[in-house]
Protein backbone atom coordinates (compact mmCIF):
# COMPACT_ATOMS: atom_id res chain seq x y z
CA UNK A 1 0.00 0.00 0.00
CA UNK A 2 1.55 3.29 -0.63
CA UNK A 3 1.98 5.68 1.89
CA UNK A 4 0.40 9.13 1.06
CA UNK A 5 2.64 12.32 0.85
CA UNK A 6 2.96 14.23 4.18
CA UNK A 7 4.74 17.92 3.76
CA UNK A 8 4.26 18.07 7.59
CA UNK A 9 3.05 16.07 10.76
CA UNK A 10 -1.18 15.32 11.28
CA UNK A 11 -0.74 16.29 15.06
CA UNK A 12 1.94 17.93 17.19
CA UNK A 13 0.57 19.03 20.24
CA UNK A 14 2.46 22.46 21.99
CA UNK A 15 3.12 22.94 25.41
CA UNK A 16 2.72 26.35 26.27
CA UNK A 17 2.53 26.19 29.94
CA UNK A 18 5.80 28.12 30.25
CA UNK A 19 5.05 30.88 27.75
CA UNK A 20 4.43 33.99 28.77
CA UNK A 21 1.81 36.20 26.56
CA UNK A 22 1.30 33.39 24.57
CA UNK A 23 -2.37 33.31 25.14
CA UNK A 24 -3.09 36.89 24.56
CA UNK A 25 -1.76 36.78 21.04
CA UNK A 26 -3.94 37.15 18.18
CA UNK A 27 -5.76 33.82 17.37
CA UNK A 28 -4.45 33.61 13.59
CA UNK A 29 -0.56 34.26 14.95
CA UNK A 30 -0.77 31.53 17.05
CA UNK A 31 -1.85 29.29 14.36
CA UNK A 32 0.12 30.70 12.05
CA UNK A 33 3.02 30.21 14.60
CA UNK A 34 2.15 26.66 15.54
CA UNK A 35 1.61 25.27 11.95
CA UNK A 36 5.77 26.67 10.66
CA UNK A 37 7.16 25.32 14.27
CA UNK A 38 5.55 22.23 14.20
CA UNK A 39 6.53 21.44 10.55
CA UNK A 40 9.73 22.44 10.83
CA UNK A 41 10.82 20.47 13.87
CA UNK A 42 8.67 17.15 12.43
CA UNK A 43 11.39 17.81 9.79
CA UNK A 44 14.27 18.52 11.45
CA UNK A 45 13.70 15.51 14.01
CA UNK A 46 13.43 13.16 11.01
CA UNK A 47 9.95 13.13 9.96
CA UNK A 48 8.46 10.59 12.65
CA UNK A 49 7.06 12.22 15.06
CA UNK A 50 2.94 12.66 15.10
CA UNK A 51 -0.16 10.71 14.75
CA UNK A 52 -2.39 10.56 11.96
CA UNK A 53 -5.78 9.03 11.47
CA UNK A 54 -5.94 6.49 8.93
CA UNK A 55 -8.57 3.92 7.92
CA UNK A 56 -8.24 1.01 5.82
CA UNK A 57 -9.92 -1.48 4.00
CA UNK A 58 -7.20 -4.94 4.44
CA UNK A 59 -7.04 -8.28 3.15
CA UNK A 60 -6.30 -11.06 5.51
CA UNK A 61 -3.06 -13.10 5.04
CA UNK A 62 -3.84 -16.05 2.71
CA UNK A 63 -4.44 -19.56 4.65
CA UNK A 64 -2.13 -21.28 2.44
CA UNK A 65 1.02 -18.42 3.40
CA UNK A 66 -0.12 -18.67 6.97
CA UNK A 67 0.18 -22.83 6.84
CA UNK A 68 3.36 -22.56 5.46
CA UNK A 69 4.52 -20.32 7.49
CA UNK A 70 3.53 -22.38 10.70
CA UNK A 71 3.88 -25.64 9.57
CA UNK A 72 5.55 -28.48 10.33
CA UNK A 73 8.52 -30.17 8.59
CA UNK A 74 9.87 -33.53 9.55
CA UNK A 75 13.44 -34.14 9.29
CA UNK A 76 14.38 -37.72 7.58
CA UNK A 77 16.63 -38.58 10.45
CA UNK A 78 14.41 -37.66 13.34
CA UNK A 79 14.17 -41.25 14.53
CA UNK A 80 17.94 -41.19 15.17
CA UNK A 81 17.81 -38.34 17.79
CA UNK A 82 18.18 -39.27 21.58
CA UNK A 83 15.10 -37.28 22.68
CA UNK A 84 12.89 -39.30 19.60
CA UNK A 85 11.66 -37.06 16.92
CA UNK A 86 12.68 -33.60 15.32
CA UNK A 87 9.98 -31.34 14.16
CA UNK A 88 10.81 -28.09 13.03
CA UNK A 89 8.36 -24.85 12.66
CA UNK A 90 9.02 -22.79 9.97
CA UNK A 91 7.76 -19.65 11.49
CA UNK A 92 10.60 -20.25 14.34
CA UNK A 93 8.50 -21.62 17.25
CA UNK A 94 7.26 -25.00 18.79
CA UNK A 95 3.81 -24.18 19.95
CA UNK A 96 1.54 -21.22 19.45
CA UNK A 97 2.61 -19.14 22.18
CA UNK A 98 5.59 -17.49 20.32
CA UNK A 99 3.22 -15.74 17.64
CA UNK A 100 2.60 -18.35 15.32
CA UNK A 101 -0.94 -18.26 14.79
CA UNK A 102 -4.14 -19.92 13.58
CA UNK A 103 -4.30 -19.11 9.82
CA UNK A 104 -6.91 -15.59 9.02
CA UNK A 105 -6.67 -14.17 12.56
CA UNK A 106 -3.85 -11.42 11.71
CA UNK A 107 -3.52 -9.05 9.10
CA UNK A 108 -0.91 -6.52 8.47
CA UNK A 109 -1.60 -2.61 8.48
CA UNK A 110 0.62 -0.03 7.73
CA UNK A 111 2.15 0.90 10.28
CA UNK A 112 3.71 2.04 12.63
CA UNK A 113 0.28 1.31 14.48
CA UNK A 114 -0.39 3.56 17.84
CA UNK A 115 -3.76 2.53 18.87
CA UNK A 116 -6.58 0.99 17.06
CA UNK A 117 -9.88 3.28 17.11
CA UNK A 118 -12.53 1.05 15.82
CA UNK A 119 -13.18 -1.89 13.54
CA UNK A 120 -16.41 -2.23 11.76
CA UNK A 121 -17.26 -5.35 10.21
CA UNK A 122 -20.47 -5.79 8.34
CA UNK A 123 -21.75 -2.51 9.34
CA UNK A 124 -20.92 -3.51 13.40
CA UNK A 125 -18.37 -2.30 15.63
CA UNK A 126 -16.33 -4.88 17.01
CA UNK A 127 -15.47 -5.08 20.77
CA UNK A 128 -12.13 -4.00 21.52
CA UNK A 129 -11.51 -7.29 23.36
CA UNK A 130 -11.53 -9.04 20.14
CA UNK A 131 -8.56 -7.92 19.06
CA UNK A 132 -5.08 -6.61 20.47
CA UNK A 133 -1.47 -5.08 17.98
CA UNK A 134 1.93 -6.74 17.90
CA UNK A 135 4.88 -5.16 16.94
CA UNK A 136 3.01 -2.05 16.01
CA UNK A 137 1.84 -3.28 12.63
CA UNK A 138 -0.08 -6.88 12.97
CA UNK A 139 -3.67 -6.78 13.89
CA UNK A 140 -4.68 -10.01 16.25
CA UNK A 141 -7.95 -11.38 16.43
CA UNK A 142 -7.96 -13.23 20.50
CA UNK A 143 -11.45 -14.27 20.54
CA UNK A 144 -11.51 -17.35 18.61
CA UNK A 145 -12.80 -15.65 15.16
CA UNK A 146 -11.17 -14.96 11.72
CA UNK A 147 -10.99 -12.12 10.06
CA UNK A 148 -13.20 -11.91 6.95
CA UNK A 149 -11.56 -13.88 4.21
CA UNK A 150 -12.64 -10.97 1.38
CA UNK A 151 -14.89 -8.09 0.88
CA UNK A 152 -16.64 -6.14 -1.35
CA UNK A 153 -14.58 -3.03 -2.03
CA UNK A 154 -17.64 -1.43 -3.77
CA UNK A 155 -19.18 -1.08 -0.89
CA UNK A 156 -19.12 1.63 1.69
CA UNK A 157 -17.26 0.59 5.33
CA UNK A 158 -20.45 0.66 6.98
CA UNK A 159 -22.10 -2.00 4.56
CA UNK A 160 -22.56 -5.16 4.83
CA UNK A 161 -19.95 -7.01 3.07
CA UNK A 162 -17.23 -5.20 3.75
CA UNK A 163 -14.99 -4.61 7.18
CA UNK A 164 -12.60 -1.47 8.11
CA UNK A 165 -10.13 -0.54 10.64
CA UNK A 166 -9.75 2.77 11.56
CA UNK A 167 -6.17 3.12 13.84
CA UNK A 168 -3.56 6.36 14.97
CA UNK A 169 -0.50 5.80 12.54
CA UNK A 170 2.61 6.89 13.47
CA UNK A 171 4.75 7.96 16.75
CA UNK A 172 3.49 9.99 19.53
CA UNK A 173 5.20 13.47 19.84
CA UNK A 174 7.15 13.05 23.22
CA UNK A 175 7.00 15.27 25.89
CA UNK A 176 10.31 17.32 25.11
CA UNK A 177 9.27 17.83 22.02
CA UNK A 178 5.55 19.66 23.10
CA UNK A 179 7.95 21.84 24.92
CA UNK A 180 10.45 22.30 22.29
CA UNK A 181 7.66 23.27 19.60
CA UNK A 182 5.71 25.57 22.03
CA UNK A 183 9.27 27.60 22.78
CA UNK A 184 9.80 27.65 18.86
CA UNK A 185 6.31 28.78 18.14
CA UNK A 186 6.41 31.79 20.79
CA UNK A 187 9.47 33.01 19.17
CA UNK A 188 7.99 32.75 15.49
CA UNK A 189 4.82 34.58 16.81
CA UNK A 190 7.64 36.95 17.79
CA UNK A 191 8.46 37.35 14.17
CA UNK A 192 5.25 37.51 12.92
CA UNK A 193 4.08 40.60 15.25
CA UNK A 194 7.54 42.56 14.74
CA UNK A 195 8.09 41.88 18.46
CA UNK A 196 12.17 43.12 18.80
CA UNK A 197 12.66 39.92 21.54
CA UNK A 198 12.78 37.76 19.27
CA UNK A 199 15.27 34.89 20.16
CA UNK A 200 15.63 33.37 16.36
CA UNK A 201 18.98 34.50 14.50
CA UNK A 202 18.78 37.10 11.75
CA UNK A 203 20.58 37.17 8.76
CA UNK A 204 23.21 39.73 10.37
CA UNK A 205 26.47 37.61 10.91
CA UNK A 206 28.54 40.90 12.58
CA UNK A 207 27.65 44.06 14.39
CA UNK A 208 29.64 46.63 15.68
CA UNK A 209 28.25 49.20 17.98
CA UNK A 210 30.17 51.87 19.69
CA UNK A 211 33.32 49.86 19.82
CA UNK A 212 31.67 46.47 20.51
CA UNK A 213 31.38 43.72 17.97
CA UNK A 214 29.09 41.09 18.26
CA UNK A 215 29.19 38.38 15.86
CA UNK A 216 25.97 35.81 15.10
CA UNK A 217 25.43 32.57 13.81
CA UNK A 218 24.40 31.88 10.28
CA UNK A 219 20.87 30.71 9.90
CA UNK A 220 21.53 29.57 6.62
CA UNK A 221 24.48 27.35 8.22
CA UNK A 222 22.12 26.44 11.25
CA UNK A 223 19.36 25.16 8.72
CA UNK A 224 22.17 23.10 7.21
CA UNK A 225 23.23 21.78 10.45
CA UNK A 226 19.44 20.68 11.45
CA UNK A 227 19.58 23.07 14.40
CA UNK A 228 16.72 25.87 14.86
CA UNK A 229 19.08 28.60 17.44
CA UNK A 230 17.32 28.20 20.05
CA UNK A 231 19.37 26.18 22.88
CA UNK A 232 16.12 24.22 24.38
CA UNK A 233 14.61 23.56 20.81
CA UNK A 234 18.28 22.19 19.36
CA UNK A 235 19.19 20.43 22.68
CA UNK A 236 16.06 18.25 22.16
CA UNK A 237 16.42 17.59 18.27
CA UNK A 238 20.13 16.55 19.69
CA UNK A 239 18.76 13.94 21.81
CA UNK A 240 16.22 12.54 18.97
CA UNK A 241 18.55 12.72 15.95
CA UNK A 242 21.73 13.64 16.52
CA UNK A 243 22.90 12.57 12.82
CA UNK A 244 20.18 14.28 11.49
CA UNK A 245 18.78 12.09 9.28
CA UNK A 246 15.91 13.61 6.85
CA UNK A 247 13.52 10.45 7.75
CA UNK A 248 13.25 7.07 10.10
CA UNK A 249 15.08 4.36 9.06
CA UNK A 250 14.08 1.10 8.22
CA UNK A 251 16.07 -2.01 8.73
CA UNK A 252 14.74 -6.12 7.07
CA UNK A 253 16.48 -9.33 7.77
CA UNK A 254 15.43 -12.44 7.09
CA UNK A 255 17.82 -13.53 10.01
CA UNK A 256 16.48 -11.32 12.49
CA UNK A 257 14.64 -12.51 15.46
CA UNK A 258 10.72 -13.21 14.58
CA UNK A 259 9.75 -13.04 18.37
CA UNK A 260 6.76 -10.54 18.73
CA UNK A 261 5.25 -8.38 21.50
CA UNK A 262 2.03 -6.78 21.82
CA UNK A 263 1.68 -2.89 21.79
CA UNK A 264 -1.62 -2.40 21.70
Amino acid sequence: MTQPVRTGPCSWPLNTAYLKGWTELDEAVRTTATDLATEVLWALSGRRFGLCSSTVRPCRRDDRDQWWREGWLPLPYAGALPYGSLLISLCGCADWSCGCLPPGTEVSLPGPVHAVTQVLIDGQVLPAAAYVVHNRRWLVRVDGEKWPASQDLRAADDQPGAWAVTYQRGVEVPAGGRIAAGQYAAEVAKVLTADNSCRLPRRVQSLVRQGVQQTFVDPAQLAKDGMTGLPEVDQWLRVVNPHRLPRDTVVWSPDLNRGRRRTS
